[in-house]
Protein backbone atom coordinates (compact mmCIF):
# COMPACT_ATOMS: atom_id res chain seq x y z
CA UNK A 1 0.00 0.00 0.00
CA UNK A 2 0.94 3.57 -0.84
CA UNK A 3 -0.11 7.09 0.11
CA UNK A 4 -0.36 9.97 -1.06
CA UNK A 5 -1.68 13.60 0.22
CA UNK A 6 -3.18 16.22 -2.03
CA UNK A 7 -3.99 19.88 -0.53
CA UNK A 8 -5.78 21.44 -3.13
CA UNK A 9 -8.93 20.06 -5.40
CA UNK A 10 -7.18 20.36 -8.75
CA UNK A 11 -4.90 17.65 -7.37
CA UNK A 12 -7.63 15.34 -6.88
CA UNK A 13 -9.73 15.93 -10.33
CA UNK A 14 -7.92 12.50 -11.28
CA UNK A 15 -9.85 10.85 -8.75
CA UNK A 16 -13.40 11.53 -9.67
CA UNK A 17 -13.91 8.21 -11.95
CA UNK A 18 -12.44 5.78 -9.16
CA UNK A 19 -13.82 7.47 -5.94
CA UNK A 20 -17.36 6.35 -5.57
CA UNK A 21 -16.52 2.54 -6.67
CA UNK A 22 -13.79 2.55 -3.97
CA UNK A 23 -16.28 4.08 -1.27
CA UNK A 24 -18.88 1.39 -2.87
CA UNK A 25 -16.16 -1.27 -1.85
CA UNK A 26 -16.07 -0.58 1.92
CA UNK A 27 -18.49 -0.45 4.85
CA UNK A 28 -18.18 3.51 5.42
CA UNK A 29 -20.16 4.07 2.01
CA UNK A 30 -23.10 6.72 2.50
CA UNK A 31 -23.95 9.49 0.22
CA UNK A 32 -22.27 11.96 2.37
CA UNK A 33 -18.52 10.44 1.18
CA UNK A 34 -19.64 10.31 -2.69
CA UNK A 35 -17.55 12.48 -4.80
CA UNK A 36 -20.08 14.47 -6.10
CA UNK A 37 -21.00 15.45 -2.19
CA UNK A 38 -17.13 16.15 -1.48
CA UNK A 39 -16.92 18.54 -4.71
CA UNK A 40 -20.36 20.61 -4.17
CA UNK A 41 -19.78 21.41 -1.36
CA UNK A 42 -15.93 22.49 -2.30
CA UNK A 43 -17.68 24.64 -4.97
CA UNK A 44 -19.44 26.63 -2.06
CA UNK A 45 -16.77 27.08 0.36
CA UNK A 46 -13.40 28.67 0.29
CA UNK A 47 -11.34 25.36 1.13
CA UNK A 48 -9.86 23.92 -1.65
CA UNK A 49 -6.88 25.57 -0.71
CA UNK A 50 -6.53 23.94 2.88
CA UNK A 51 -7.24 20.21 1.58
CA UNK A 52 -5.66 17.30 3.25
CA UNK A 53 -7.29 14.73 1.54
CA UNK A 54 -5.32 10.90 1.98
CA UNK A 55 -5.18 8.61 -1.09
CA UNK A 56 -4.34 4.92 -0.63
CA UNK A 57 -3.81 2.72 -3.57
CA UNK A 58 -2.98 -0.73 -3.59
CA UNK A 59 0.22 -2.51 -6.06
CA UNK A 60 -2.14 -2.59 -8.87
CA UNK A 61 -2.33 1.82 -8.79
CA UNK A 62 -6.21 0.65 -7.48
CA UNK A 63 -7.97 3.44 -5.30
CA UNK A 64 -8.41 1.33 -2.41
CA UNK A 65 -9.43 3.93 0.70
CA UNK A 66 -9.30 8.16 1.19
CA UNK A 67 -9.80 10.06 3.84
CA UNK A 68 -11.25 13.18 2.76
CA UNK A 69 -9.99 15.61 5.17
CA UNK A 70 -10.00 19.51 4.97
CA UNK A 71 -8.23 21.95 7.65
CA UNK A 72 -9.84 24.83 9.87
CA UNK A 73 -9.36 26.24 12.72
CA UNK A 74 -10.72 26.30 16.60
CA UNK A 75 -10.38 28.87 19.15
CA UNK A 76 -9.72 27.60 23.02
CA UNK A 77 -11.16 30.59 25.31
CA UNK A 78 -10.72 33.24 22.90
CA UNK A 79 -6.52 32.95 22.23
CA UNK A 80 -4.88 29.72 21.41
CA UNK A 81 -5.54 28.24 18.15
CA UNK A 82 -5.86 24.51 17.35
CA UNK A 83 -5.78 23.43 14.01
CA UNK A 84 -8.66 20.79 12.90
CA UNK A 85 -9.11 17.89 10.11
CA UNK A 86 -12.85 17.60 9.26
CA UNK A 87 -14.25 15.78 6.59
CA UNK A 88 -15.13 17.06 3.14
CA UNK A 89 -18.72 18.06 3.26
CA UNK A 90 -19.65 18.25 7.19
CA UNK A 91 -20.94 22.34 7.45
CA UNK A 92 -24.73 23.08 6.10
CA UNK A 93 -24.80 20.13 4.44
CA UNK A 94 -26.84 17.56 6.75
CA UNK A 95 -24.35 15.16 6.82
CA UNK A 96 -23.69 12.46 8.91
CA UNK A 97 -21.73 8.91 9.42
CA UNK A 98 -19.16 10.91 7.60
CA UNK A 99 -15.14 9.08 8.01
CA UNK A 100 -12.34 8.02 6.28
CA UNK A 101 -13.25 4.76 3.96
CA UNK A 102 -11.49 1.56 3.20
CA UNK A 103 -12.08 -1.47 1.04
CA UNK A 104 -13.36 -4.47 2.87
CA UNK A 105 -10.37 -6.88 1.64
CA UNK A 106 -8.00 -4.66 2.29
CA UNK A 107 -9.48 -2.70 5.31
CA UNK A 108 -6.36 -3.12 8.33
CA UNK A 109 -3.52 -2.45 5.24
CA UNK A 110 -5.47 0.95 4.03
CA UNK A 111 -6.30 2.40 7.94
CA UNK A 112 -2.68 1.47 8.67
CA UNK A 113 -1.19 3.66 5.77
CA UNK A 114 -4.15 6.45 6.74
CA UNK A 115 -2.30 6.23 10.20
CA UNK A 116 0.98 6.70 8.99
CA UNK A 117 0.52 9.49 6.65
CA UNK A 118 -1.36 11.52 9.73
CA UNK A 119 1.75 10.61 12.01
CA UNK A 120 4.17 11.93 8.61
CA UNK A 121 1.98 14.77 8.53
CA UNK A 122 1.46 15.55 12.39
CA UNK A 123 3.07 19.10 12.38
CA UNK A 124 -0.56 20.15 10.05
CA UNK A 125 -2.64 19.28 12.22
CA UNK A 126 -3.79 18.82 16.00
CA UNK A 127 -6.76 17.09 16.40
CA UNK A 128 -9.28 15.31 13.82
CA UNK A 129 -13.27 15.68 14.64
CA UNK A 130 -15.73 13.01 13.67
CA UNK A 131 -18.58 13.29 14.68
CA UNK A 132 -21.81 11.20 14.41
CA UNK A 133 -20.54 7.90 13.20
CA UNK A 134 -22.41 4.79 12.31
CA UNK A 135 -21.11 2.23 14.66
CA UNK A 136 -23.24 -0.65 13.57
CA UNK A 137 -21.53 -0.94 10.78
CA UNK A 138 -18.01 -1.58 12.24
CA UNK A 139 -15.90 0.51 10.32
CA UNK A 140 -15.18 2.66 12.69
CA UNK A 141 -13.95 0.00 15.26
CA UNK A 142 -11.20 -0.73 13.09
CA UNK A 143 -10.19 3.42 12.49
CA UNK A 144 -9.99 3.37 16.00
CA UNK A 145 -8.10 0.43 16.91
CA UNK A 146 -5.24 1.30 14.50
CA UNK A 147 -5.25 5.10 15.84
CA UNK A 148 -5.06 4.32 19.17
CA UNK A 149 -1.85 1.84 18.11
CA UNK A 150 -0.81 4.59 16.24
CA UNK A 151 -0.02 6.64 19.73
CA UNK A 152 -2.95 8.73 19.33
CA UNK A 153 -5.55 9.48 21.94
CA UNK A 154 -9.18 8.97 21.00
CA UNK A 155 -11.97 9.72 23.01
CA UNK A 156 -15.76 8.32 21.83
CA UNK A 157 -18.79 9.40 23.47
CA UNK A 158 -22.78 8.31 22.07
CA UNK A 159 -24.88 9.48 20.47
CA UNK A 160 -28.69 7.93 19.28
CA UNK A 161 -30.13 7.81 16.17
CA UNK A 162 -33.64 6.30 14.90
CA UNK A 163 -34.38 4.39 11.89
CA UNK A 164 -37.34 2.02 10.64
CA UNK A 165 -36.65 -1.32 9.28
CA UNK A 166 -38.85 -1.61 6.69
CA UNK A 167 -40.68 -5.24 5.56
CA UNK A 168 -41.68 -6.24 2.29
CA UNK A 169 -45.52 -4.99 2.70
CA UNK A 170 -46.97 -1.89 3.88
CA UNK A 171 -49.67 -3.99 5.61
CA UNK A 172 -47.11 -5.44 7.64
CA UNK A 173 -45.41 -2.49 8.51
CA UNK A 174 -49.06 -0.72 9.50
CA UNK A 175 -49.56 -4.11 12.10
CA UNK A 176 -46.84 -2.99 13.57
CA UNK A 177 -47.90 1.11 14.95
CA UNK A 178 -50.28 0.44 17.91
CA UNK A 179 -53.84 0.07 16.74
CA UNK A 180 -55.32 3.45 18.19
CA UNK A 181 -52.54 4.69 16.51
CA UNK A 182 -53.24 3.01 12.97
CA UNK A 183 -56.52 3.67 13.52
CA UNK A 184 -55.81 7.42 13.33
CA UNK A 185 -53.22 7.31 10.43
CA UNK A 186 -55.88 5.71 8.13
CA UNK A 187 -58.57 8.00 9.56
CA UNK A 188 -56.54 11.08 8.39
CA UNK A 189 -55.21 9.80 5.16
CA UNK A 190 -58.44 9.22 3.87
CA UNK A 191 -60.03 12.58 5.50
CA UNK A 192 -57.15 14.69 4.04
CA UNK A 193 -56.24 12.25 0.33
CA UNK A 194 -59.85 12.19 -0.31
CA UNK A 195 -60.72 15.86 -0.52
CA UNK A 196 -60.99 17.23 -4.01
CA UNK A 197 -57.83 18.50 -5.60
CA UNK A 198 -55.21 16.52 -3.38
CA UNK A 199 -52.53 14.63 -4.17
CA UNK A 200 -49.33 13.43 -3.53
CA UNK A 201 -46.21 13.48 -5.46
CA UNK A 202 -42.56 12.41 -6.01
CA UNK A 203 -40.23 14.80 -6.99
CA UNK A 204 -39.06 13.78 -10.90
CA UNK A 205 -37.43 16.68 -12.97
CA UNK A 206 -36.07 19.65 -12.44
CA UNK A 207 -38.98 22.04 -13.05
CA UNK A 208 -40.74 20.38 -9.68
CA UNK A 209 -38.09 20.37 -8.09
CA UNK A 210 -37.31 24.48 -7.70
CA UNK A 211 -40.41 24.35 -7.10
CA UNK A 212 -40.56 22.15 -4.22
CA UNK A 213 -37.21 22.99 -2.58
CA UNK A 214 -39.23 27.19 -2.39
CA UNK A 215 -42.09 24.85 -0.77
CA UNK A 216 -39.72 23.24 1.91
CA UNK A 217 -37.93 26.55 3.02
CA UNK A 218 -40.71 28.52 3.32
CA UNK A 219 -43.39 25.72 5.00
CA UNK A 220 -40.46 24.60 7.29
CA UNK A 221 -39.79 28.57 8.18
CA UNK A 222 -43.63 28.60 8.79
CA UNK A 223 -43.65 25.84 10.95
CA UNK A 224 -40.83 27.01 13.32
CA UNK A 225 -42.16 30.28 13.68
CA UNK A 226 -45.63 29.48 14.68
CA UNK A 227 -43.29 28.48 17.66
CA UNK A 228 -41.35 31.34 17.94
CA UNK A 229 -38.19 30.39 16.28
CA UNK A 230 -36.74 30.56 13.57
CA UNK A 231 -36.00 27.69 10.70
CA UNK A 232 -32.84 25.52 10.07
CA UNK A 233 -32.81 27.64 6.41
CA UNK A 234 -32.91 30.88 7.94
CA UNK A 235 -30.36 30.32 10.62
CA UNK A 236 -27.88 29.33 8.06
CA UNK A 237 -28.44 29.99 4.93
CA UNK A 238 -25.64 28.13 3.74
CA UNK A 239 -27.63 24.81 4.36
CA UNK A 240 -30.40 26.24 1.95
CA UNK A 241 -27.73 27.23 -0.93
CA UNK A 242 -26.12 23.82 -0.41
CA UNK A 243 -29.10 22.01 -1.06
CA UNK A 244 -30.39 24.08 -3.79
CA UNK A 245 -26.92 22.95 -5.50
CA UNK A 246 -26.62 19.42 -4.32
CA UNK A 247 -30.39 18.50 -4.94
CA UNK A 248 -30.62 18.44 -8.85
CA UNK A 249 -27.22 16.45 -9.08
CA UNK A 250 -29.30 13.94 -6.16
CA UNK A 251 -31.65 14.34 -8.91
CA UNK A 252 -30.11 13.69 -11.56
CA UNK A 253 -28.15 10.22 -10.07
CA UNK A 254 -31.47 8.82 -9.14
CA UNK A 255 -30.52 9.74 -5.03
CA UNK A 256 -33.48 12.31 -4.60
CA UNK A 257 -36.22 11.21 -2.65
CA UNK A 258 -38.50 14.33 -1.96
CA UNK A 259 -42.51 14.18 -1.84
CA UNK A 260 -44.99 17.22 -1.84
CA UNK A 261 -48.72 17.39 -0.99
CA UNK A 262 -50.56 19.67 -2.49
CA UNK A 263 -53.82 21.14 -2.39
CA UNK A 264 -55.05 22.19 -5.60
CA UNK A 265 -51.80 22.67 -6.59
CA UNK A 266 -50.14 24.24 -3.70
CA UNK A 267 -47.79 22.22 -1.83
CA UNK A 268 -49.11 21.90 2.11
CA UNK A 269 -46.35 19.63 3.16
CA UNK A 270 -42.84 18.79 1.81
CA UNK A 271 -40.44 15.35 2.70
CA UNK A 272 -36.78 16.02 1.50
CA UNK A 273 -34.60 12.79 1.61
CA UNK A 274 -32.14 11.21 -0.34
CA UNK A 275 -32.18 7.56 -1.25
CA UNK A 276 -28.90 5.46 -1.28
CA UNK A 277 -27.68 1.87 -0.84
CA UNK A 278 -31.92 0.80 -0.44
CA UNK A 279 -32.37 3.41 2.39
CA UNK A 280 -33.98 6.91 2.45
CA UNK A 281 -32.26 8.81 4.56
CA UNK A 282 -35.20 11.52 6.16
CA UNK A 283 -33.44 15.23 6.15
CA UNK A 284 -35.88 17.96 6.34
CA UNK A 285 -39.48 18.57 6.44
CA UNK A 286 -42.18 21.68 6.28
CA UNK A 287 -45.64 21.67 6.85
CA UNK A 288 -48.88 24.54 6.85
CA UNK A 289 -49.38 24.64 9.69
CA UNK A 290 -52.66 26.65 8.91
CA UNK A 291 -53.93 23.70 6.82
CA UNK A 292 -55.59 20.10 8.11
CA UNK A 293 -53.88 18.76 11.13
CA UNK A 294 -51.29 15.80 10.48
CA UNK A 295 -50.71 16.68 7.29
CA UNK A 296 -47.36 15.67 8.16
CA UNK A 297 -48.10 12.43 9.55
CA UNK A 298 -49.76 11.76 6.30
CA UNK A 299 -47.07 12.53 3.99
CA UNK A 300 -44.89 10.56 5.78
CA UNK A 301 -47.66 7.22 6.13
CA UNK A 302 -47.56 7.78 2.20
CA UNK A 303 -43.74 8.23 1.70
CA UNK A 304 -43.34 5.35 4.22
CA UNK A 305 -45.61 3.10 1.70
CA UNK A 306 -44.00 3.99 -1.60
CA UNK A 307 -40.38 3.24 -0.26
CA UNK A 308 -41.53 -0.17 0.90
CA UNK A 309 -43.27 -0.58 -2.88
CA UNK A 310 -39.83 0.25 -4.48
CA UNK A 311 -38.18 -2.48 -1.95
CA UNK A 312 -36.69 0.58 0.14
CA UNK A 313 -35.45 -1.37 3.44
CA UNK A 314 -34.55 1.59 5.53
CA UNK A 315 -36.37 4.60 6.26
CA UNK A 316 -34.14 7.20 8.15
CA UNK A 317 -34.63 9.47 10.45
CA UNK A 318 -30.72 9.70 11.19
CA UNK A 319 -29.38 11.73 14.84
CA UNK A 320 -31.95 12.13 17.72
CA UNK A 321 -34.80 10.41 18.97
CA UNK A 322 -38.09 11.37 19.79
CA UNK A 323 -41.43 10.16 20.60
CA UNK A 324 -42.60 11.35 17.34
CA UNK A 325 -39.77 8.91 15.76
CA UNK A 326 -40.98 5.99 17.90
CA UNK A 327 -44.18 6.04 17.01
CA UNK A 328 -43.43 4.95 13.46
CA UNK A 329 -42.10 2.01 15.09
CA UNK A 330 -38.38 3.71 15.00
CA UNK A 331 -35.20 1.74 16.82
CA UNK A 332 -32.38 3.44 18.35
CA UNK A 333 -29.75 2.66 17.31
CA UNK A 334 -26.29 3.99 19.13
CA UNK A 335 -23.40 5.58 17.10
CA UNK A 336 -20.50 7.92 18.23
CA UNK A 337 -18.34 10.95 18.20
CA UNK A 338 -14.66 10.81 17.61
CA UNK A 339 -12.23 12.87 18.60
CA UNK A 340 -8.72 12.16 17.83
CA UNK A 341 -6.13 14.17 19.49
CA UNK A 342 -2.27 14.19 18.62
CA UNK A 343 -0.13 13.76 21.68
CA UNK A 344 1.74 17.20 22.28
CA UNK A 345 2.14 19.82 24.68
CA UNK A 346 0.15 22.39 23.17
CA UNK A 347 -2.76 19.73 23.10
CA UNK A 348 -2.78 19.70 26.95
CA UNK A 349 -6.24 21.48 27.29
CA UNK A 350 -7.53 19.24 24.93
CA UNK A 351 -6.50 15.94 26.42
CA UNK A 352 -5.46 17.01 30.26
CA UNK A 353 -9.14 18.93 30.44
CA UNK A 354 -10.72 16.37 27.68
CA UNK A 355 -12.48 18.96 26.28
CA UNK A 356 -15.12 18.56 23.06
CA UNK A 357 -14.85 20.71 19.84
CA UNK A 358 -19.04 21.30 20.62
CA UNK A 359 -18.88 24.30 23.81
CA UNK A 360 -18.22 27.16 25.20
CA UNK A 361 -14.41 26.83 25.51
CA UNK A 362 -13.22 25.53 21.64
CA UNK A 363 -15.16 27.09 19.39
CA UNK A 364 -14.72 26.65 15.34
CA UNK A 365 -13.88 29.67 13.19
CA UNK A 366 -16.47 29.91 10.35
CA UNK A 367 -15.86 27.81 7.53
CA UNK A 368 -15.33 30.79 4.65
CA UNK A 369 -17.99 30.53 1.89
CA UNK A 370 -16.82 30.85 -2.06
CA UNK A 371 -17.11 34.59 -3.42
Amino acid sequence: MRYQVFTSIDECSDLADEWNAALGRSRANCIFLTWEWLVTWLSLHDAAARLFVIVVRDDDDRLVGAAPFYCTRYVFLGTATFRALRVIGDVDSGAEYQSWFADRDHETAVNAAIVEALKEFGGDWDFIWLPKQSNWNEAIENVVQMLRSGGFEVRERPCAFSTVRLPGDFDEFMSGIPAKRRQQLRRMSRKILGAPGVEIRRVENEQELTAALDALFSLHEKRWNLVGEEGAFNKRPGKRTFYERFAPVALQNGWLGMYELLDNGVPKAVQFGYVYNNVLLQLQEGFDPDYQSNVGNVLRGYVIEDCIANRITEYDFLAGTSEHKRRWCSEIRIGSDVLIVRKTIKNLPLTAVRLWPTGAYLKPYPVARAA
